[in-house]
């Protein structure tokens, strides 16, 4: 049986992707633009009035910003069509870097889920008459729920819902939504499907090599809608020999023991493209407690 390296499947890792990748240079609009919401943090400073709805959105991995490009702006955009008075909040960056070894080697950053549990306490004591929904994209979903579980029971009251796209909480955690927070999961369910938060069939080809892993990303950039996430799909090409490299025992630790826990397939990236987004926000605002605001 041939045997694997980390530093061989990072050679391997590198090769595929940079093969994949496009120019950066093919891209004219630099990343940041729209990758940054500080909207709870402003109000929790001083700097801002407190809204009717805050909600703080966790960004997957390898995202940019506190929000990202892939789900977080559109999340937003989406939000904001249909919520007067909001404010939108990404988790900080300097506490949540979004990177593989969070994901694989914690379950989901617990730095992230700290500092997610840190700003919704600071705004509803800021801002007790607002309602919180919280909400995250793939490894920000776990992020999410996580943080969550972190909140003090008096916190946990002030949040109406909890909101995630492409949640892979089903491959770490058993643990229940805590009781009065309704639950909102959007996954792609059909013939392209997320491996990550739907259930696969039998016959589903689970990842038992790096080609395994790296191939579907070939398609990401071609995928990518606007600028910035042309520059993100290529950014993370770049990226992820690197983060495979820090995240490595983890990573070889999940190839055999949770493979799909890897299928980070290009439809994964797709929920802020294909609607779910505008679905999601919604189900915020039908929320009874944010509906009466």
């Amino acid at each position: 049986m041939k045997s694997f390296t980390t530093s061989t499947l990072i050679s391997a890792a590198a090769c595929a992707l940079l093969a994949s990748a496009r120019p950066l240079s093919q891209t004219s609009r630099a990343l940041g633009a729209s990758d940054v919401a500080n909207d709870m943090q402003d109000a929790i400073d001083g700097v801002a009035d407190c809204k009717d709805v805050a909600v703080i959105f966790a960004r997957g991995t390898f995202d940019s910003g506190n929000i990202g490009v892939w789900v977080g702006p559109q999340f937003q955009q989406a939000l904001s069509s249909k919520i007067n008075s909001l404010a939108f909040q990404g988790v900080d960056s300097d506490a949540y870097a979004a990177d593989l070894q969070g994901y694989l080697g914690e379950s989901g950053s617990d730095g992230g889920s700290q500092a997610l549990a840190q700003t919704v306490t600071d705004y509803t004591a800021k801002c007790p008459d607002s309602t919180v929904v919280i909400s995250g994209w793939s490894q920000g979903a776990l992020v999410a729920h996580k943080g969550l579980g972190l909140l003090s029971s008096d916190v946990q009251k002030k949040v109406a819902g909890l909101t995630v796209f492409g949640d892979p909480q089903q491959l770490f955690s058993s643990e229940a939504v805590p009781s009065g927070i309704q639950f909102n999961s959007q996954c792609f369910t059909g013939t392209v499907l997320d491996p990550l938060c739907a259930n696969v069939p039998g016959d589903f080809k689970l990842p038992t090599s790096i080609d395994d892993i790296v191939g579907p990303f070939t398609d990401l950039p071609s995928l990518a809608v606007g600028a910035d996430e042309v520059k993100a799909a290529a950014t993370l090409v770049v990226k992820f020999p690197g983060q495979l490299l820090k995240a490595g025992s983890a990573f070889l630790k999940t190839l055999t023991s949770n493979p799909q826990r890897l299928l980070l397939t290009p439809e994964h990236f797709m929920y802020g493209n294909k609607g779910l987004t505008s679905d999601a926000a919604t189900f915020v605002a039908g929320l009874p407690a944010v509906a009466g605001k």
